[in-house]
């Protein structure tokens, strides 16, 4: 153990390992100091079957913690942390561990490809009084005394700086009490483990301050709904290949588009994990429905941003509540897939998607992603591709996460889907996966 993690562990009185389940829960087991060196050399045994992994009769499992995130909780400086891998209790990776499946999708831009990723994310979320209402009556980007929060959201980036995690922007959002913060480019894990350090500060430091921030992608029906953008670039050594030589999208970039395209409606079970996404995905507003790319272009659920002197993708379809690891994973697979068959993809617009005619969207090949929980369930699961990638336990564990919520849904709502879905209905969709 290197000098500097003896340091820290010489001055802490517990030592806190972290890993991130399959519903992008950051959970947590705690040691004394005394243990400290011991667990960080053996690993940890966990239930997994009482974090949602596993069934009860197949829940023994280890988490292994990464020594290069190891960290000082700058909030509580008599603790520290480290993020998780989980194993197998023979020692493999688990296979439905998120953070495991993004490594499998980098080594297999790596060994496949010799590619690397690297990934800007924007996190949008509300601040909210303990009764649920908006901290505040601001709006898109206003200014003190309007944005009551600025002094709280500085807290939050002071204490994201002390794990040398240095935001871009940071903003007041379109809806009241609605903040957003944009990070740089880097490196896709240390991108996914800083999402997860960035939302349980932004929990803490509201927590502390007597407020809830939520994650919700829609917590208010009249009010903006809560993304998370994923930019994103592809690499080979220091070459950005998502840029031509005269700055312009690659052909790479194109394929890497096509792939995207192509796993639009099966990504979106993933991106858009809960029943509420689904009250975000609504035409007409901000947030993308239709599958379709562009320069520039807003509407679109994939832009290219025009303004960069190196070009990179934006996925606009991901909302706040979705698991980072496993969005950053399957982003990069799907677009693997586009370039590996040099795929193409359908002509890009400019023009405004939400405002095109049925006939105009059907006339450009454009589709739409998934309206339910359930209809998005059935496009993942009919995305051989992406099941084969995410493999047979994941999509099983999944499955019937997904389809309890649903469930509990549709026995407390009558007519989720304007027409009446029935339980056999869906029992029936999953049969026959």
């Amino acid at each position: 153990m290197d000098e500097n993690l003896a340091k820290i562990l010489s001055n802490i009185d517990y030592l806190q390992f972290q890993f991130t389940n399959i519903q992008g829960q950051l959970k947590a087991v705690e040691v004394p100091q005394k243990y400290a060196e011991k667990y960080l050399e053996e690993g940890l045994g966990i239930d997994g079957s009482s974090v949602g992994f596993m069934l009860t009769e197949q829940s023994d499992m280890k988490i292994i913690p990464d020594l290069s995130t190891l960290h000082l909780v700058p909030w509580n400086d008599r603790i520290a942390r480290v993020i998780c891998d989980i194993q197998t209790t023979n020692g493999t990776p688990f296979p439905s561990d998120p953070r495991s499946i993004l490594k499998r999708a980098l080594n297999m831009a790596k060994v496949d490809f010799g590619f690397s990723f690297k990934v800007r994310p924007e996190i949008e979320w509300y601040n909210m009084t303990p009764d649920g209402e908006p901290v505040d009556i601001a709006g898109y980007m206003d200014a003190p005394p309007l944005d009551s929060e600025i002094e709280m959201r500085r807290a939050m980036v002071d204490y994201m700086m002390n794990y040398s995690i240095y935001p871009k922007i940071l903003h007041h959002e379109v809806g009241p009490g609605q903040m957003e913060i944009e990070f740089i480019m880097t490196d896709a894990l240390f991108a996914a483990d800083m999402v997860q350090t960035v939302k349980q500060i932004i929990r803490m430091v509201a927590w502390m301050n007597g407020l809830i921030a939520s994650f919700m992608p829609k917590p208010y029906t009249t009010e903006a709904g809560s993304g998370m953008h994923v930019h994103h670039m592809l690499f080979k050594g220091k070459k950005n290949l998502f840029s031509a030589e005269d700055g312009e999208p690659s052909t790479t970039l194109k394929h890497f588009v096509a792939g995207l395209l192509k796993h639009a409606q099966g990504l979106t079970a993933i991106l858009n994990p809960t029943v509420n996404s689904y009250k975000r995905l609504v035409p007409g507003h901000e947030a993308p429905v239709y599958i379709s790319w562009g320069i520039a272009n807003r509407t679109a659920l994939i832009r290219v941003p025009a303004y960069e002197k190196s070009a990179r993708i934006e996925y606009r379809g991901a909302d706040s509540s979705a698991n980072i690891y496993l969005v950053i994973a399957l982003l990069l697979a799907a677009g693997l897939d586009g370039v590996k068959n040099k795929l193409e993809p359908i002509e890009s617009i400019s023009l405004n998607v939400d405002h095109l005619t049925n006939e105009k969207r059907k006339e450009l090949g454009i589709k739409q992603t998934p309206s339910t929980l359930q209809d998005a369930l059935a496009a993942l699961n009919a995305d051989k591709y992406l099941c084969g990638f995410l493999g047979e336990q994941f999509i099983s564990i999944y499955n019937a996460m997904k389809k309890a919520e649903w469930d509990a849904y549709t026995k407390n709502v009558k007519d989720p889907k304007t027409t009446e879905v029935t339980d056999w209905e869906f029992n029936e969709m999953f049969e026959k996966t």
